[in-house]
């Protein structure tokens, strides 16, 4: 896809500043009681200019105004996007009632993902010998098996999510690349090829640890309101809505969607994970419902089975059961949580471990 230019970057933050200062630009349903996530729209703790957007993940409509019930003025198919320039709430849904006001209209947030969008990256050469964390900074960039822009499409990656970047590569044709670390079993090589400029390398203060040497702290989940809640003593200090699992058959393991109730802590954490349920061995039968996620970012686990807190992408409708166990929340939410519970890491970590002893323990009732 074409690249965001500079002089458009500007124009789009310039539209959306007076609507900023009237909605919160980012997820309304996420409440921040201490901390804002993220930082005031249009610029980053680092001073890198950016501005909202938002990428139809399915085909949505705009209406004249916040009601499914008013005129009908556009539509726009899967991956196409357009700038936000506010939020408003009106009815919808008995759990969703935030919708997106942009020049084209409004439009239901369910199947529209809020993107941040910057300038084109510059290309860094010299990553280092563990190389970057890096998060896509457009709408959406090809991964490619090779530094190449003839070679074959091996996914699509969508802004927002997040790659462990491990080498770097200028073409003949000056163009820069960086290729990123895959993770996920049946991936021969276990690496891809993006455009350089449509990474944005991740600050390490944006991965810091939140609250470090706070005591007593714990997560709660309640399954009912479909609600996640951080407290440190008795004082809440975060929450947001979820998208916990479907719930159906519990006790199978090939059809069991539930998220469980509980005690247990943190397990595991990994700023990026590729999720799959394709078979990959001899023997393993396909499940009827079929994924393939890379990049998704910020996971907490908490469960051997594979069960994680974690950023999403392919929907926006939380405060109902949509995922396969997995507690859905939006990316900037759960980068929060990912920074906030324990145990605590490194940037340069892929993964960091704990047990029972160490992890923040979570509650899910």
């Amino acid at each position: 896809m074409p690249t965001l230019r500079r002089r458009d970057l500007l124009r789009y933050i310039t539209a959306a500043a007076s609507a900023a200062a009237l909605s919160p630009v980012f997820h309304a349903r996420a409440h921040y009681p201490t901390y804002p996530v993220p930082p005031e729209p249009g610029v980053t703790s680092e001073g890198e200019a950016w501005v909202l957007m938002g990428r139809a993940i399915h085909t949505v409509a705009f209406y004249e105004e916040a009601s499914a019930n008013s005129a009908r003025v556009d539509s726009v198919s899967r991956d196409q996007s357009f700038v936000i320039t506010g939020e408003v709430h009106a009815p919808f849904s008995a759990h969703n009632d935030l919708w997106y006001q942009t020049p084209m209209g409004y439009v239901h947030s369910a199947w529209v993902l809020p993107v941040r969008v910057y300038a084109p990256q510059p290309f860094i050469s010299d990553i280092g010998d563990w190389g970057f964390w890096g998060e896509v900074s457009q709408i959406y960039t090809d991964a490619r098996s090779q530094p190449s822009l003839g070679a074959g499409i091996v996914y699509r990656f969508y802004g927002g999510t997040v790659y462990h970047v491990v080498e770097s590569f200028l073409d003949e044709a000056g163009t820069g690349w960086y290729k990123v670390f895959d993770e996920f079993p049946p991936t021969s090589p276990r690496y891809q090829w993006v455009l350089a400029r449509d990474m944005r390398r991740i600050p390490r203060r944006e991965m810091s640890p939140i609250h470090p040497f706070v005591g007593n702290k714990r997560l709660e989940v309640n399954l009912a309101e479909q609600r996640l809640t951080c407290f440190e003593g008795d004082q809440v200090v975060f929450t947001t809505l979820v998208a916990a699992g479907l719930g159906q058959a519990e006790g199978d393991p090939m059809t069991d969607l539930a998220t469980h109730r509980g005690e247990t802590a943190v397990l595991l954490k990994q700023p990026s994970r590729h999720m799959s349920n394709i078979p990959y061995k001899e023997g393993m039968v396909a499940p009827g419902d079929i994924f393939d996620l890379p990049g998704i970012p910020w996971n907490t686990f908490f469960h051997l089975s594979g069960t994680a807190i974690h950023g999403t992408y392919w929907h926006n409708d939380f405060g109902i059961r949509r995922s396969h166990g997995c507690l859905n929340v939006s990316s900037e939410a759960a980068r929060w949580i990912y920074r906030w519970v324990h145990p605590i890491g490194g940037y340069e970590d892929d993964f960091i471990s704990s047990d029972g002893r160490v992890g923040t323990p979570i509650i899910i009732y």
